[in-house]
């Protein structure tokens, strides 16, 4: 009987120990551990579309310019507001300027382009869904051309002969997707104030005449027509790799 007592007793002592144990443990909640203050956010951190920290901090007297193209382009705001602020010193570091690429419209101010990284995530009226950079003109009647890239560069922007003769230059770009010796050669037409591809090609790195201009590839034949020099071994037909392979194109 006694020993009966005294396991029952231990077994009492032991449960009222592990249930208090289990009544005092400190409840945890999960919380961030990057978690950045209203006013380290504020200190760091610019607003997509502040075209006064813009042109204050990396394209000095473009001003205009700016608050033109934030306004069309950046004032949605059905877009998430995280999107809309980067890093100030990663904006002043990577920022390459201006690049002249000529006269687009024809008797107009000679043009040029910059980079900027995305305003916001919403498709404007007229422009495909790309999440990627964008090139903007210095002529502000000249839309944007919105990409899918972020290995964008103010220099990748050429300018094409009048190949429709309307009075505006086509114009070409250099696309890189940041990887791989595969890269791209674009043609656009500007039509209805959205910049249209009319034409592509390959641009192979291992294959193509390094050091000559991206116009080099791109050639006018008459009105509406024009060829783009692609060099590649993207073909089932062996007798062409890298070979030289004038495409043809119209309009």
């Amino acid at each position: 009987m006694k020993v009966t007592l005294a396991i029952l007793t231990t077994i009492f002592f032991v449960y009222c120990k592990d249930k208090a144990q289990k009544v005092s443990a400190p409840i945890t909640t999960l919380t961030p551990k990057n978690k950045i203050t209203d006013t380290t956010f504020a200190a760091n951190k610019v607003k997509a579309t502040d075209y006064v920290f813009f042109s204050d901090s990396v394209l000095h007297g473009y001003k205009a310019v700016l608050k033109y193209y934030f306004t069309k382009y950046g004032s949605d705001t059905t877009c998430s507001s995280y999107w809309h602020f980067y890093d100030k010193n990663e904006i002043k570091e990577g920022f390459e300027g201006l690049h002249y690429i000529g006269t687009v419209k024809h008797n107009l101010a000679k043009d040029s382009v910059f980079v900027l990284e995305p305003l916001n995530y919403c498709k404007q009226e007229g422009e495909k869904y790309f999440d990627g950079e964008a090139y903007y003109f210095t002529d502000t009647t000249l839309p944007r051309l919105q990409t899918d890239s972020y290995c964008c560069h103010p220099s990748n922007i050429f300018l094409v002969d009048d190949i429709d003769e309307d009075g505006v230059s086509e114009i070409g770009q250099y696309y890189s997707s940041c990887a791989s010796h595969y890269k791209s050669l674009y043609v656009y037409s500007l039509k209805n104030k959205v910049w249209q591809e009319i034409g592509h090609c390959v641009y192979d790195l291992f294959y193509m005449d390094i050091g000559k201009p991206y116009s080099y590839f791109v050639k006018k034949i008459s009105k509406d027509k024009f060829e783009m020099l692609e060099i590649t071994d993207l073909t089932d037909d062996k007798t062409k790799i890298g070979k030289r392979n004038w495409k043809h194109f119209s309009m």
